[in-house]
């Protein structure tokens, strides 16, 4: 049942957080299964039991909510605290030790069963028709580890390395971990039976690491 106005007004008083808090929650429900497009504000609200002008008071729109879902979802895959700014600046640390930290960081989610499914479903809706507010996300720069990863490709590639070069090694950096932590539960099962823990999702990460490492230290061989 609808909460009346007269009562909702008096929320944002009470107990902002929480109303706030499930409104995130059932947009990344609603998203996951609908996509942006698929989705609407009173789906939203009808699953957070909450008035639709919760979503204006909080967000602004649905684009808004929808921004704030996409900012916990790329937290949530990169490690970082989504109100703590981003990573560290990218001279502060070796780029060797940059690259490990954002696989292992990438790494973290497989450890995580709560909502990572359903970030998981956000994305791979963005994957087949990426939708304009995805696409400003991108380029606000509110995705931490596409700016760490493009910094260590800069740095780790040659230096006379194209712009098209450091595009394609960020983008490749991008997904080291992805099919590791999209095909959980398919790694679990037999024939690999891969057990998920911290020490293996350290070896892991050393393990990647490495590789990336070896396929950056030089240009790829020419095909023809």
């Amino acid at each position: 049942m609808e909460t009346p106005r007269h009562e909702f007004d008096r929320i944002p008083a009470r107990r902002p957080a929480l109303t706030r808090e499930r409104l995130l929650r059932a947009a990344l429900a609603v998203f996951a299964d609908h996509g942006y497009a698929g989705a609407s504000v009173r789906r939203i609200c009808q699953r957070a039991r909450a008035n639709p002008a919760a979503v204006k008071h909080y967000f602004g729109n649905k684009e808004g909510l929808y921004q704030e879902v996409l900012q916990a979802a790329a937290s949530a895959f990169s490690g970082s605290d989504p109100n703590a700014g981003g990573f560290a600046e990218p001279d502060e640390r070796p780029p060797e030790a940059m690259l490990r930290d954002l696989i292992r960081d990438q790494l973290r989610p497989v450890l995580r069963r709560n909502t990572i499914g359903r970030y998981l479903k956000v994305f791979a809706w963005e994957d087949m028709q990426p939708s304009r507010p995805y696409k400003q996300f991108l380029a606000s720069g509110r995705a931490p580890a596409v700016a760490s990863a493009a910094s260590i490709a800069r740095k780790l590639l040659p230096p006379d390395a194209s712009n098209e070069e450091v595009a394609v090694a960020t983008a490749w950096l991008m997904n080291q971990a992805m099919p590791f932590v999209r095909n959980r539960d398919v790694f679990r099962a037999a024939p690999f039976g891969l057990r998920y823990d911290n020490a293996m999702v350290e070896r892991l990460a050393d393990r990647l690491t490495h590789l990336a490492l070896t396929g950056l230290a030089g240009r790829p061989r020419r095909l023809d």
